[in-house]
C-alpha cells in the first residue's frame, strides 16, 4: 500500500502541477494517518534529512556558478576554449562543448551550465552560420557534462541519501565526463560541417587566452586536486572555491560589485530552499519505506527476475530513462536512489558506479521533453520552439544513449580509480 500510495501520489502531483516537495509532504501525511502511525517522525525525520554537513556544498557550488557567470571567469573560459578548438570544422560548436566541460568542472549544475554558456555562445554561433535550433541543441546537450565532471550536485545528493562517499563519486565522474565531452564533440563536428564556420588557428591568441584564463583554470584544479590529495572534503572544497572565485572576480578582474554579490546570494538562497525542502520530506518518505522493508521487497522481486548484474542494471536504467520523461533530476534522485541502491549492492555492484550511472541517466532526462528543465532554459536563451529544439537534439540523444551503453558494458570506465 505504501509503495502504491507513493507512485499514485507522485503521478497525481505531476498531473496537477503541484511542487514535488509539497506532494511528498502530503503523501507522507496521508500514509502516516491511514496507517495509524504517530506523527512525530514527520518532524524529526525531516530535520534529520537536512542535518548533514555535505549538504552545505550544494548552495556553495550554486553560488560559485553564479559568481563565475557574473565575475568574468566564464568569459575567459570561453575565450580559451575558442583559441583551443575554434579552428576545427564547426569551431564555435566545439567551443561550446569544451566551455561546458570547463564550466561544469566548477559549478556542478547542468542548468547553470546551459544558462551561462548559452547566453554567451548562442548569438555568436548564429552569426557564424548555425541555425538557432542547432546552436541551442549543442549548448543543451553539452550541459549534461556539467553534472558528471566533478564537482556534481546530483552526486552530492546521491552520496547524502545513500551514504556513499562523495569524494569517490567525484573521482568516478572524471573519465566518463571526458568521454561524454569527446562524444558530443564528435557529434557536433559531424553536425556542424555543413552549417558552422571555423576560425584560423592563432598561436598568439591561444597564449593570450591561456594567460587571461590562468586564474580561472586554477579553480577546478583547486577543487579536484584538493579532494584527490585529501587536503579537504568536497564540502570544504566548495567553500574554498567560492572564496577563490570571489577574490578573483572582485579584486583581480574587478567585475563583480559587492551589491551584485548580495543579489546572487539571495537568488542562491531561494534555489537552495527548494532543494532542501524536497530533501526534508524525501527523508520522511525514505524512513517510511525502510520501516516497512520496501527496499528489501524490491530486491527480492528483481532477484526473482534474474541474478545477472547486467540484466538488472539494464532494467533499472530503462526505468530511470522513463522517469526522466516525467520527473526532474533532484526529486528523482532523492526518492529513487535510496530504493535502488540496496538492489545493486545486493548484486555486488559498486554503489559509486551506480551513483555515476544514475546521475548520467537522470541528466539525459534534463534534456528530454516534456519535463526537461534544461530544455526550457535552452528555449528561453536560444529563443527557439521546443519542437525545433528537440528535433535538432536527436543526434545528441543517440550519442548519449550510446555512451550509456558503453558505461553499462564496461564498468571499469567509471571505476578506473579502484
Amino acid at each position: 500500500m505504501i509503495l502504491w500510495s507513493l507512485l499514485l501520489g507522485l503521478a497525481l502531483c505531476i498531473v496537477i502541477g503541484m511542487p514535488i516537495s509539497f506532494g511528498l509532504a502530503a503523501i507522507s501525511l496521508f500514509i502516516f494517518v491511514s496507517a495509524d502511525y504517530a506523527l512525530s517522525p514527520i518532524v524529526s525525520e525531516a530535520v534529520n534529512g537536512l542535518d548533514s554537513f555535505p549538504l552545505l556544498a550544494i548552495p556553495l557550488f550554486i553560488l560559485v556558478g553564479e559568481v563565475m557567470s557574473e565575475g568574468g571567469i566564464a568569459k575567459r573560459l570561453v575565450r580559451l576554449a575558442s583559441a583551443m578548438v575554434g579552428f576545427i570544422s564547426g569551431g564555435l560548436g566545439q567551443v561550446a562543448v569544451l566551455t561546458s566541460m570547463f564550466f561544469g568542472g566548477i559549478s556542478g549544475s547542468a542548468v547553470a551550465d546551459a544558462s551561462a554558456v548559452g547566453s554567451m555562445m548562442i548569438d555568436p554561433m548564429k552569426r557564424h552560420g548555425y541555425s538557432a535550433p542547432m546552436a541551442t541543441a549543442i549548448i543543451v546537450a553539452a550541459s549534461v557534462v556539467g553534472i558528471i565532471i566533478p564537482p556534481s550536485i546530483p552526486m552530492i545528493l546521491f552520496g547524502v541519501v545513500t551514504g556513499t562517499s562523495i569524494s569517490a563519486l567525484f573521482l568516478a565522474g572524471i573519465v566518463p565526463g571526458i568521454l561524454i565531452t569527446l562524444g558530443l564533440a564528435v557529434t557536433t563536428y559531424l553536425q556542424s560541417k555543413k552549417n558552422g564556420k571555423a576560425q584560423p588557428f592563432d598561436a598568439s591568441e591561444l597564449l593570450a587566452a591561456l594567460k587571461s584564463a590562468f586564474l580561472a583554470l586554477l579553480l577546478p584544479v583547486i577543487i579536484v586536486g584538493g579532494i584527490l590529495s585529501g587536503v579537504f572534503t568536497p564540502t570544504e572544497s566548495a567553500a574554498i572555491a567560492l572564496l577563490y572565485a570571489l577574490a578573483v572576480s572582485m579584486f583581480v578582474y574587478r567585475s563583480l560589485p559587492l551589491k551584485r554579490f548580495f543579489q546572487l546570494c539571495i537568488a542562491t538562497g531561494k534555489l537552495t530552499g527548494v532543494v532542501m525542502l524536497l530533501l526534508a520530506f524525501a527523508n520522511v518518505l525514505a524512513w517510511l519505506l525502510t520501516a516497512n522493508m520496501i527496499p528489501q521487497q524490491l530486491v527480492a522481486s528483481l532477484s526473482a527476475l534474474s541474478d545477472n548484474m547486467f540484466v538488472i542494471l539494464g532494467i533499472l536504467s530503462l526505468f530511470l530513462l522513463i522517469v526522466g520523461f516525467f520527473m526532474d533530476l533532484t526529486p528523482a534522485m532523492v526518492i529513487l536512489a535510496p530504493l535502488m541502491t540496496p538492489i545493486v549492492v545486493k548484486l555486488g555492484i559498486d554503489p559509486v558506479y551506480f551513483g555515476v550511472l544514475m546521475s548520467f541517466i537522470l541528466g539525459i532526462g534534463l534534456i528530454t521533453p516534456p519535463v526537461g528543465t534544461v530544455l526550457y532554459v535552452g528555449c528561453g536563451v536560444g529563443k527557439v520552439s521546443m519542437e525545433h529544439l528537440v528535433k535538432s537534439l536527436l543526434p545528441f540523444y543517440s550519442t548519449l544513449l550510446l555512451l550509456l551503453a558503453l558505461f553499462l558494458a564496461f564498468p571499469g570506465l567509471v571505476l578506473w580509480f579502484r
